[in-house]
């Protein structure tokens, strides 16, 4: 029976990020879903700078349109532009990019099979087996990259209390192409978080986000949204999406199993983004594998320190989220404040960086209240 160097369950922005390094490192990868590719996949598909800088090759293929601003919405007479001379935000359609994502990966030398189920898993000393369709797969170590109702958390994680879910629903709205190029947040519609409007040239992407799990988001209330912003949406257009969310509170234990992205509560709750930290969990995943098998180093001490700054980010961010979403009106005429215009579309484009961000809000907060 064939030992791989690593199993991958899951082939979206996460597990293709680690496949893709480890095969690239000339290690045997094993990566597997459920879906045949291209697949459905209900997500904005907008990517930032900082995700495009962390992906390994060109992603020009797929992007429908770059974005250099962004308007913000808190009711239907109070908005905010916001505009940076370079693009910040690069527009795809999930189903194009990740099918994009595989191919690359699959390019690098990993080994795709498309399998119905996952059904138990073991951890050993020096291996993981991982029972598929009734067939026991072997492994050296095993990535769950396998979304937020991951199979592999659910067989592994004796107390997952630290995961917690949102969800988003969208439309895809035809248009003229080219017709509308205005990336938009509303944050009107619903309670702790945001509608939103993404351009893809022939048609606009329109959702909404929250990240309380008692926050009803449900086809009707779409609908009207969307026909608020005078659109007309078909009902068989209508997909959601539940996003994960914990990493922040999550300490790694296992020894040989890892999780990434939504499977391991990677996103961000504040701005709903998850291919970013998707690409950079699954890397850093890839990144501790490759190390154990060169140099028998620690694969989950390695893992643990690769992610170290991404929960950093993320509990810095959930904290946020409480006092943005808590305190719309303020938060919004900080937002308004031109000084800060740049700041807030750096942090969200290139990287978060906390602590100084929070410094310049606080600084300016008095003239906001």
């Amino acid at each position: 029976m064939k030992l791989w160097d690593t199993i991958v369950v899951g082939a979206g922005p996460a597990g293709c990020a680690a496949a893709y390094d480890l095969a690239a490192a000339g290690r045997g990868v094993l990566l597997i879903d459920r879906a045949d590719f291209p697949r459905q996949k209900a997500c904005a598909g907008g990517l930032t700078l900082k995700t495009v800088r962390a992906l390994r090759y060109s992603i020009e293929p797929v992007v429908r349109l770059k974005i250099s601003h962004m308007r913000l919405e808190r009711d239907a007479e109070r908005a905010t532009v916001l505009r940076r001379r370079a693009a910040y935000c690069f527009m795809t359609v999930r189903q194009e990019f990740d099918d994009f994502c595989l191919r690359r990966t699959l390019a690098a030398g990993a080994q795709f099979q498309r399998v119905r189920a996952v059904t138990a898993i073991a951890e050993g000393a020096d291996e993981v087996a991982v029972t598929v369709d009734g067939k026991v797969l072997r492994a050296r170590f095993l990535i769950g990259a396998d979304g937020v109702h991951s199979v592999v958390r659910q067989l592994t994680c004796v107390d997952a209390g630290w995961f917690w879910r949102g969800f988003a629903l969208e439309a895809a709205v035809p248009v003229s192409d080219g017709a509308a190029d205005d990336l938009i947040f509303d944050f009107a519609p619903v309670r702790d978080g945001y509608g939103w409007i993404f351009p893809k040239g022939d048609h606009l992407n329109i959702g909404l986000y929250s990240y309380a799990n008692d926050e009803r988001v449900d086809r009707a209330r779409l609908g009207a949204y969307i026909r608020s912003r005078n659109c007309d949406v078909r009902e068989d257009s209508v997909i959601g999406q539940f996003a994960g969310f914990g990493a922040a509170g999550h300490r790694p234990s296992a020894a040989r199993i890892f999780l990434v992205g939504d499977a391991g509560g990677f996103v961000d709750p504040l701005t709903g983004e998850g291919i970013y930290f998707a690409v950079s969990s699954g890397q850093a995943a890839a990144d501790a594998v490759d190390a154990a098998l060169s140099s028998r180093a620690l694969a989950h001490e390695r893992f643990a320190q690769g992610t170290a700054k991404l929960r950093s980010d993320l509990a810095v961010s959930t904290s946020a989220a409480r006092w943005f979403y808590a305190n719309l009106d303020k938060a919004h005429r900080i937002l308004s404040m031109r000084l800060l215009h740049g700041a807030v579309l750096n942090a969200f484009a290139s990287g978060f960086h906390p602590g100084r961000l929070a410094a310049r809000v606080r600084r300016l907060i008095p003239s906001a209240s």
